[in-house]
């Protein structure tokens, strides 16, 4: 079918190989051959039976023995380049966690803004405009969702009228293919 689901050890990169070994089920052809000579007739041996009967050991791999668990220095991957154009295009939250943010000297930090009348005056503006925009959003948002609530409920009586429909419809149908099955075994004299 063509799927299958991995789990890596580490992030994988494109300069990683990833091998895939896949088993099919085959099914083998029967193959029957009688036994002539039951009496000089030797069934196979296990290699467990072989290697007891002989004397030889169990192989032995390293490869096959558990290990400490691998301490992997962690790595350090490079950020995501984002073309330029592209970041420009972006939204500015979405633009602004690509940007590296700048560093605070100790300077900026303690340097007081003091505004004059005429920036006070700016801000105390912008933020009664924020504020009426804000409730703007608010009273649409709740209509919004009044009108949700209102559509979902006439869908809700629309669907209802169709299944009412419908089921009529299919009872009318499998009465007419009633009689019509009875009317055809009539016609051959089966009943």
């Amino acid at each position: 079918k063509g799927c299958f689901r991995a789990t890596f050890e580490d992030r994988i990169l494109r300069s990683d190989l990833v091998i895939c070994k896949c088993w099919i089920k085959v099914q083998p052809k029967e193959f029957f051959n009688p036994v002539v000579d039951v009496s000089r007739w030797r069934a196979a041996k296990l290699i467990g039976e072989l290697r007891a009967e002989r004397g030889v050991a169990v192989p032995d791999k390293k490869d096959s023995h558990y290990q400490k668990k691998l301490v992997r220095p962690t790595r350090k991957f490079n950020q995501v380049q984002i073309p330029k154009k592209l970041r420009m295009s972006l939204p500015f939250s979405a633009n602004r966690s690509a940007v590296a943010p700048t560093l605070k000297t100790d300077l900026d930090k303690k340097a007081a803004v003091v505004l004059s009348d005429r920036e006070r005056q700016v801000n105390s503006l912008m933020n009664r405009l924020y504020t009426v925009r804000k409730e703007k959003k608010r009273i649409r948002d709740e209509t919004a969702t009044k009108k949700k609530a209102i559509k979902e409920k006439r869908d809700e009586f629309i669907q209802q009228k169709r299944e009412v429909v419908k089921k009529a419809e299919k009872k009318e149908h499998y009465m007419k293919k009633g009689k019509e099955e009875t009317r055809k075994r009539k016609a051959m004299n089966m009943e």
